[in-house]
């Protein structure tokens, strides 16, 4: 999908980090694909003060708790976190694995506050985008799909062709 989406921008190219190959121990196919393993094959030829940073939008940052080793990932890698409508500071820092979030004490005169700046944690940074006023993201995606709606208002034609021909997101 992503050589489909980005075919008109020659400054993209797609990697194939996370494709499955056959009789490798990368990744079996059928075996589920963890973003903290990713992150850990990533950085494996970095220097250990360089720094990487995962792009995330706020839908999806809403049940980090639940990735698979989670608190683990918050060690590997900076969150860019992509702001969207409706969320609060105190939402982004609720997400949180419970050993990372601050307690509710502390959290509650954010429930107002907008989810932009920096939220710097023990064992967590997080960079928060100002609200993103796009209508796609992957839940909603996904949420078209299911519903049986048009996909052209979230991605090119290509991909929605494809997500359909494959049967994505059902």
């Amino acid at each position: 999908m992503l050589a489909l989406a980005t075919t008109n921008q020659k400054a993209f190219v797609p990697s194939l980090l996370e494709a499955p190959e056959e009789g490798s121990a990368n990744r079996k196919p059928g075996k589920p694909n963890y973003t903290i393993d990713t992150v850990r094959r990533l950085k494996q030829p970095f220097k250990s003060s360089d720094r990487l940073f995962l792009l995330i939008g706020m839908d999806a940052f809403a049940e980090i708790a639940t990735w698979n080793h989670a608190e683990a990932l918050f060690g590997e890698c900076e969150f860019i976190v992509a702001g969207r409508p409706g969320y609060s500071l105190a939402d982004v820092a609720n997400a949180l694995p419970e050993s990372l979030r601050p307690r509710a004490e502390v959290t509650k005169p954010f429930h107002k506050q907008a989810a932009t700046g920096d939220l710097v944690l023990p064992g967590a940074t997080i960079h928060l985008l100002g609200d993103l006023h796009q209508p796609a993201s992957a839940t909603a995606i996904r949420q078209a799909v299911a519903a049986g709606k048009s996909l052209g208002r979230f991605v090119e034609p290509a991909v929605a062709e494809y997500i359909k021909k494959v049967g994505l997101y059902r």
